[in-house]
């Protein structure tokens, strides 16, 4: 048994589209699957939405984090695996076929492999997605399957994660003081117990709540960004991990004060050659920027990757400075009271 789990919060309009994926899946011989829905509190009928599409448990649990979600999915879960998707997404209908051979050959393994958007892709959709299929792209065989296995963690979130159970027991579950960055820190404490974690390029999953202006795009990576988890997976990990994204940040924030520092000493000293300190920020977000093109031997999206990474960069500052802690969902409009 396979017991798919998604956690939603106001996915009303989504979750009959998720359902029907699931229903749609093929099934190796001897798999069943049951899908459960955990609600955080939807506003929009989301849970109604899901018991009409014809999930098998439906679970509301009002005012609860995602974490405290997730670790209430397989109290729910018959499964002897268990997968996490996110209630905007679409799994291929091979999703199962290619997971199965790794899932049965290993008593403990999580796979994964990020989401990427809906076609037609716009050009930031494209270019970011370009970015993630060549963050870590060291492919071996495994079981008939090309893999990554060279730090397989980073790639597997809860938009498409599926495990063994005893890796959610053996781990202890998500850590429910992260409310946001739980999937990774999850992810990240399995690889350190020494299970296996793999990203898995065929496993393909849509996901249609992906940004699609650069206003949100900033929003998901400020939501994303969790100085906690760093310094968290940092600590795990003796400081071996969990430092580049905290460091890029440093980075940018000393490359700017570099920049304007140089622009202030163009205008007092009348000279022009102090403006080459904007070849600081340039340089920053320039080479990862470079460094992706040339490991994806494409440069067609240079230019969108540099501003890509750059507002990636000023939403780890956002974050770092203090000034996102509450992380209210980035896909949730902000009202004022």
């Amino acid at each position: 048994m396979l017991s798919i789990i998604v956690v939603a919060f106001n996915e009303a309009r989504h979750v009959a589209r998720l359902q029907r994926s699931i229903q749609g899946l093929e099934r190796p011989a001897g798999v069943d699957v049951e899908s459960i829905l955990i609600d955080g509190g939807s506003s929009d009928g989301t849970a109604e939405a899901a018991r009409q599409a014809g999930f098998d448990r439906v679970a509301e649990l009002p005012g609860a984090n995602i974490p405290v979600c997730r670790n209430a999915g397989p109290r729910y879960a018959k499964g002897k695996w268990i997968a996490y998707v996110d209630g905007d997404c679409e799994l291929a209908t091979d999703w199962l076929i290619q997971a199965e051979p790794l899932l049965r050959h290993f008593p403990e393994v999580m796979l994964g492999w990020p989401a990427r958007p809906p076609d037609p892709m716009n050009r930031m959709q494209a270019a970011w997605n370009f970015h993630w299929l060549n963050k870590n792209p060291r492919l071996e065989d495994v079981c008939g399957r090309a893999v990554v296995r060279h730090e397989g963690f980073r790639l597997a979130t809860t938009r498409n994660m599926i495990l063994t159970r005893s890796v959610f027991d053996q781990v202890n579950g998500f850590n429910e003081s992260l409310p946001t960055g739980e999937d990774t820190d999850f992810a990240f404490r399995a690889y350190m117990a020494g299970i296996p974690v793999f990203g898995v390029p065929e496993l393909r999953v849509l996901h249609h709540g992906e940004p699609s202006s650069f206003g949100t795009f900033y929003k998901q990576q400020v939501w994303h960004a969790n100085r906690n988890s760093y310094a968290h997976i940092k600590r795990i990990s003796g400081g071996k991990i969990g430092g580049n994204a905290p460091r890029f940040a440093l980075a940018c924030l000393l490359s700017m004060i570099i920049a304007f520092s140089g622009t202030v000493a163009a205008a007092l000293l009348g000279q022009v050659w102090p403006l080459l300190g904007w070849l600081a920020p340039l340089g920053v977000v320039g080479a990862p920027a470079v460094y992706v093109s040339i490991k994806g031997r494409e440069f067609r999206h240079l230019p969108m990757l540099v501003w890509l990474y750059t507002m990636y960069g000023a939403a780890r500052i956002h974050d770092w400075a203090g000034f996102a802690q509450s992380k209210a969902s980035w896909k949730v409009p902000r009202t004022r009271k």
